[in-house]
């Protein structure tokens, strides 16, 4: 898979993990009372919200690959500390990459039905499932954010375009 989609597509999932690496990075110097307070975000806390993103990304993924998925719920605990939070969300990314990888361009436009947690059913494009899977990231991440500067704690600098440097120098 190397036209023009599928690449697009592979940034789009770099840059999710680069922007999960920077919100692990922001979230670190934290205390773990700190982290696993509840801050009104949708999972509670910055742990619930990492957490959650976890979950949704293999959920995703078990989707697309026909697979049946390991967690019941949207805020089933996927790791218990952030080292192996860490390690889960990046194994999930490998998971997605080579995923990726096996698919072309009439893949990529193939129609997926599925059934969402509630057990409506929905039907999408591959391609638009992992723009959606990233945007769902970055909405997150957002909340994520907007907690730490809450804390008085500065927040990561997650805009794509910031990426697109450090992805050139490591291609």
């Amino acid at each position: 898979m190397h036209a023009a989609l599928g690449r697009h597509l592979e940034k789009l999932l770099d840059y999710h993990l680069w922007a999960y690496e920077r919100m692990l990075e922001a979230v670190a110097p934290l205390d773990e009372d700190v982290y696993r307070a509840p801050r009104g975000l949708f999972f509670g806390s910055l742990h619930g919200t990492l957490n959650h993103l976890a979950v949704v990304d293999r959920i995703w993924l078990a989707r697309v690959e026909g697979k049946p998925w390991q967690f019941e719920r949207l805020d089933t605990e996927a790791a218990p500390d952030r080292d192996s939070l860490a390690a889960f969300l990046a194994e999930g990314i490998a998971g997605w990459r080579l995923w990726l990888s096996r698919q072309d361009e009439t893949d990529l436009g193939r129609l997926l039905e599925y059934r969402n947690m509630a057990g409506q059913e929905h039907r999408q494009t591959l391609t638009d499932i992992v723009q959606h899977l990233v945007n769902h990231g970055t909405h997150h991440r957002g909340q994520m954010s907007a907690a730490l500067t809450a804390l008085g704690q500065p927040a990561p600098l997650l805009d794509y375009i910031y990426f697109l440097p450090h992805r050139q120098d490591t291609r």
